[in-house]
């Protein structure tokens, strides 16, 4: 009852702010406009793991996802998004909202079946000339590297989970600046209730051919300093990150995470004539472990993920290329090795375009580890998700 207080407190707020921009965009005779957009996902899955101790799982997943945009006069805008899953099957887990407010319900919430809302866009945005400042639920992408972002400190995310292409968003203020030769500045602040507020700096340039990016930050427990760029060695595209955290009290913290760390990603992709595309990237984690006996498989599967330990191991090698077969069947094929833990990910995947609204898509997910020093198959994941975009 306290979480739906809560949600119909800050929810009545920004209504009431909603309608005083309404009323000023009516006195300035300008129009408001609305649009909505989205799409609804069916996602039968079937899970076969290789232990004694788990059962093979099939589930089936209906995902829709609303989005709301409001223009209010000539500077306000308005975002809106829900994201509204159904699950059920032997596999019916469902992560719970992290954020400053927990904006996410579930409607039924059985052992075998759940029906769960979560709002994870929320904001109001102010724009005019070359300054833009937003306040509410939203998504912040420092990401420039194609698979891991380093330089992403408020959204980090795991490249496995493919039925979330948004992303979560994050709670937080935002002032964004757009000055002349492509360059900006963005800042951003992020309360927190439990973990010490994060405030962050992010300036961005374009030099000789490069879009360069630069960040610091004070980020929960660490100092943070990065850089990022994007540009082309010849035909080749060239990117990367690299993010260096520095321990502000490292009496006040567990000895493990007393260290300094460090995460650097990068990646080199090339798009030939006839369509074959390929890419190769690179991550090193500090905090990465070395030792098979240290990885478990929810590490990569679980989706608890932060820009200091974007992968489980210290050095974790991706290489992805893909095809088409006719202009609307695409190929693709998915290959990721963590050294040391001894760890590899294979995905293959066909998307099927059947027009504008509807595509197919299919889905192989195959991970591999040591365990009694035996290679061997961990989990096999085949999915068909079927979307209609309206």
């Amino acid at each position: 009852m306290e979480k739906l207080l809560v949600i119909l407190k800050n929810s009545f707020i920004l209504f009431f702010i909603i309608i005083l921009i309404s009323l000023e965009s009516k006195a300035q005779d300008k129009k408001s406009e609305f649009t909505l957009s989205g799409y609804v996902k069916y996602l039968p899955s079937y899970l076969d793991y290789n232990s004694s101790y788990f059962d093979s799982e099939t589930s089936h997943l209906i995902h829709n996802r609303l989005n709301l945009r409001g223009y209010f006069g000539e500077n306000f805008s308005l975002g809106l998004e829900f994201r509204n899953r159904m699950i059920f099957g032997e596999n019916s887990y469902i992560s719970s909202d992290d954020g400053l407010v927990d904006l996410s319900h579930f409607i039924v919430d059985n052992t075998n079946f759940k029906m769960h809302s979560m709002i994870d866009r929320f904001w109001l945005k102010y724009q005019k000339n070359k300054i833009e400042i937003s306040l509410g639920r939203q998504r912040v992408n420092w990401g420039i590297n194609t698979i891991w972002n380093s330089n992403d400190l408020f959204n980090a995310y795991n490249f496995i989970d493919f039925d979330y292409i948004e992303r979560p968003g994050s709670d937080v203020i935002r002032f964004q600046y757009t000055g002349d030769n492509l360059s900006s500045f963005d800042l951003v602040y992020k309360p927190s209730s439990d973990q010490g507020a994060v405030i962050a700096g992010l300036y961005k340039i374009n030099k000789l051919g490069y879009d360069f990016q630069f960040l610091g930050a004070n980020y929960y427990d660490d100092i943070a300093i990065g850089t990022g760029w994007a540009g082309n060695i010849k035909n080749a595209g060239f990117k990367g990150e690299l993010t260096y955290f520095i321990v502000k009290n490292p009496q006040d913290i567990f000895p493990s995470q007393q260290k300094n760390s460090t995460s650097f990603s990068t990646s080199i992709d090339y798009s030939f004539k006839n369509g074959f595309y390929i890419l190769g990237s690179y991550l090193y984690n500090s905090n990465g472990f070395s030792d098979p006996s240290v990885f478990s498989l929810g590490s990569i599967t679980e989706n608890v993920l932060s820009p200091k330990n974007l992968m489980p191991s210290k050095n974790s090698y991706l290489i992805q290329a893909s095809k088409p077969i006719t202009p609307a069947i695409n190929s693709s094929l998915t290959i990721l090795y963590g050294q040391g833990v001894n760890f590899m990910f294979i995905s293959p995947n066909i998307t099927y375009d059947i027009n504008k609204s509807f595509d197919l898509n299919f889905i192989g997910q195959f991970f591999y580890g040591e365990v009694d020093d035996d290679f061997q198959n961990l989990l096999k994941g085949v999915y068909l998700q079927i979307r209609y975009s309206f």
